[in-house]
């Protein structure tokens, strides 16, 4: 049975025991347990088993120390995000159809050119609370504004790593360069980086084929000073590898080897085009991978080689890219996206496993970002998400495998109800607690409206 009762109060004090139907942990044994327990104490689970009745408070604990909730259904970690532009659901559905480098010069860059803080502000916060909805609790998002989008995040209640973009945005002014972007991240990082447990501040250069050499090593110089991570764009489209080529005589990765880019901790979304030379160089540099594979598709950009990454032990987690680009930010579909592409493209359909697919979006996510995250496991925040087993999709669900097996493969995040990030309640019952949807929603519409027909 998946009944419950009434979800536990936002920042419910002490330890609180979670008893579920079923607990998809992601630990390191993958162990699940039905029915299982989930303990949490200060933002972090402490406490994670099989459901044992009668339910006895935690050793040295005394009575009424453990507040117990009866929430049924599956406990699973909350999803990782590794690559978002989440703030551009005011672009929503602008240039489809285009390839990457016209849809961002024609239909993307001009409108950003236009953006305000407060724009970006009502960008992200609506985009968080659809991040939320869909079960994701951790984002790593590179955009312009960054305090806005840091403001929307925290109030949204969702973990982030922000990293603000770093380039020459065409048309928005001779303060729009790349020197700027980065002195301004700097300034934010300064400001904002380790102030909340949720927030985090890398930074964001968007790539190489968008900055120039100086810009690369700048960037580089300012994120080994800073011990930052450091999040660009590489080899989306072959067609951005060109000028690289033409120029250095060799490819994106190697070019970013050879300026020392690499020796930094480097997260490089996409990642389309890699040859196994340039694999290699991932791996010697432990560089880690935002594999997105919907927006690849829908740009027309191709498809990652991730079951070789892998192979090689390169980290990698899955990312929606921006909600122009996707054009939803629901992880569950790039989830059960990349198993397929991988199988497809090998005519394999060993190529990727089921339990491997669910660990891109949990723990390898969290170790792509390098955060806490991504199981439920003593020591790890409370990031978690209740589905609903009440479905058919769960039928049938003999078996701890065919249980997994339902989550990649029948799954999606309409079974969604509940989330917590940092043991805080941020869903409750399909409803976002942090955002007024509604009133972030209209706030969206109205500005979308000015930004198509601005200078128009």
């Amino acid at each position: 049975m998946s009944r419950r009762s009434e979800p536990v109060a936002t920042g419910a004090p002490g330890r609180v025991r979670y008893v579920a139907d079923a607990v998809v942990t992601m630990d390191e044994q993958r162990s699940v347990h039905r029915p299982g327990v989930v303990e949490v104490e200060g933002g972090r689970i402490v406490a994670v088993g099989p459901a044992v009745a009668p339910h006895s408070a935690a050793p040295g604990a005394g009575p009424g120390a453990v507040t117990e909730i009866a929430v049924g259904g599956l406990l699973m970690p909350g999803l990782v995000n590794c690559h978002g532009h989440t703030a551009m659901t005011l672009l929503r559905g602008a240039g489809d159809g285009l390839p990457l480098e016209r849809w961002l010069s024609e239909a993307i860059w001009p409108r950003e050119a236009r953006l305000t803080p407060d724009d970006a502000y009502w960008g992200m916060a609506l985009g968080c609370a659809e991040l939320l909805l869909a079960g994701v609790t951790s984002t790593c998002e590179q955009y312009l504004f960054p305090r806005p989008v840091a403001a929307a995040a925290l109030d949204a209640g969702i973990r982030c790593i922000l990293a603000p973009a770093i380039f020459d945005l065409p048309g928005a002014g001779p303060d729009a360069t790349w020197q700027r972007c980065l002195d301004v991240a700097g300034e934010v990082h300064a400001e904002l980086d380790g102030r909340d447990d949720r927030l985090s501040i890398a930074l964001g250069p968007h790539g190489a084929y968008t900055l120039p050499e100086e810009g690369l090593v700048s960037t580089a110089k300012v994120a080994a000073e800073l011990d930052a991570l450091v999040h660009i764009h590489v080899a989306e489209t072959q067609a951005e590898d060109e000028p690289i080529r033409a120029r250095y005589g060799c490819s994106t990765p190697a070019f970013l080897a050879r300026l020392g880019f690499l020796d930094c901790r480097v997260l490089a979304a996409h990642s389309v085009w890699l040859s196994d030379e340039d694999l290699d160089l991932y791996r010697d540099h432990d560089v880690a991978v935002a594999h997105c594979p919907q927006s690849n598709g829908k740009l027309g950009s191709g498809i990652a080689r991730v079951p070789h990454m892998l192979r090689r032990g390169i980290r990698v987690g899955l990312g929606t890219d921006g909600p122009a680009s996707n054009d939803n930010l629901d992880l569950w579909e790039e989830l059960r996206l990349a198993p397929l592409l991988a199988r497809a493209t090998a005519t394999d359909a060993a190529a990727m496993g089921t339990a491997e697919a669910l660990a891109l979006a949990t723990t390898g996510g969290a170790a792509a970002l390098g955060l806490d995250v991504g199981s439920l496991a003593p020591g790890r925040r409370a990031d978690m998400v209740r589905l609903e087993l009440d479905d058919p999709v769960f039928v049938p669900g003999v078996s701890e495998s065919e249980l997994v097996a339902h989550l990649v493969w029948a799954a999606s995040s309409r079974l969604v109800t509940d989330v917590w990030v940092g043991g805080r309640q941020v869903v409750a019952g399909r409803s976002c607690t942090t955002v007024d949807v509604t009133e972030a929603g209209r706030a969206v519409a109205e500005r979308v409206r000015r930004l198509a027909h601005a200078g128009s």
